[in-house]
């Protein structure tokens, strides 16, 4: 670590009191992304693209984020009112999901599949239960070096954000290569046949919490962006600038934030949802072209 960064990470340390403060060395670590904060941080472990097309399926036939057998927190289908689920609709979606695996497979090479989940080394920190919720993503490379990732929506029953970031249900592309579009050409049509569903989260004791499932995806130059655009589509995470400016000076809040808009160059704010687990990260570049700042964990109250 290079003097300058571990001074100010020091200082960070200092200031941010409660806080847990992150480093983030690019000399040991890369370059410094979403998807390279998320390994980092122990969001991702490999899966197999099987077992994540079985994950997707499931969801939809669950009817929930998550199975419910041991953790009831919403009706199942059969309890629920006017619900249209039958198996004439699974037999027709799991059509159009083994052809979107075989276009996968066909045209994309490196494919891998990730499962994205809640950090389990600190569950200690929690104050409440919670289900064993997690998505898989999947990416892949395509013939002229361009990127895609696949992704299921995410429910965010933490924070407000969802009010003002909502899914998007086309694939997103910045590359507008033949071959790009041509797989986009293929992908999107299934996409489109598999229509959106209403997922309960938290739905008993008045909660009353749905939200549209479907996949989400992107197209880009790297894999890390192509998994960062898609995870944003699927409102799986927030990144914006980092401007707020705090009126108050609790827990050292103020102080905090004059020391990252005066030491630290590209103030961002990534916000991670697991559905009912949520963490936000707010981080700076140093001089020294390290990244540094401060992660805060929030979680939904179930009272029902």
């Amino acid at each position: 670590m290079s003097t300058s960064t571990e001074q100010l990470l020091a200082t960070l340390e200092v200031i941010s009191n409660s806080r847990r403060a992150i480093l983030f060395e690019t000399a040991n670590q890369g370059e410094f992304n979403l998807w390279n904060l998320m390994i980092t941080e122990g969001f991702v472990t490999l899966t197999d693209i099987e077992l994540a097309f079985e994950h997707w399926q499931n969801i939809e036939q669950w009817g929930t984020p998550t199975d419910t057998t041991n953790y009831e927190y919403a009706p199942s289908r059969s309890e629920r009112k006017g619900d249209s689920w039958n198996d004439e609709i699974a037999s027709e979606r799991k059509g159009y999901y083994q052809q979107l695996q075989h276009i996968i497979s066909q045209n994309l090479q490196n494919v891998q599949a990730y499962n994205l989940s809640i950090l389990k080394s600190v569950p200690e920190t929690f104050e409440w239960d919670h289900p064993d919720f997690y998505v898989p993503i999947i990416v892949g490379s395509t013939s002229d070096n361009n990127w895609l990732c696949l992704a299921p929506t995410v429910p965010d029953q933490v924070s407000y954000r969802n009010e003002k970031y909502k899914s998007v249900t086309k694939i997103t592309s910045e590359e507008h290569s033949e071959t790009s579009q041509n797989l986009i050409a293929q992908i999107q049509p299934l996409l489109d046949k598999l229509t959106p569903i209403s997922i309960y989260g938290y739905y008993y004791g008045g909660y009353n919490y749905t939200y549209q499932h479907h996949i989400a995806g992107a197209v880009a130059k790297s894999k890390a962006k192509a998994i960062e655009l898609a995870l944003q589509n699927a409102t799986m995470v927030m990144i914006q600038p980092l401007t707020v400016e705090y009126v108050n000076d609790a827990h050292n809040s103020r102080k905090l934030n004059q020391f990252m808009n005066e030491c630290l160059n590209h103030r961002t704010l990534y916000d991670l949802s697991f559905w009912d687990i949520g963490y936000t990260y707010k981080v700076g570049q140093t001089p020294a072209g390290d990244w540094i700042g401060v992660w805060s964990q929030s979680e939904f109250e179930y009272n029902p």
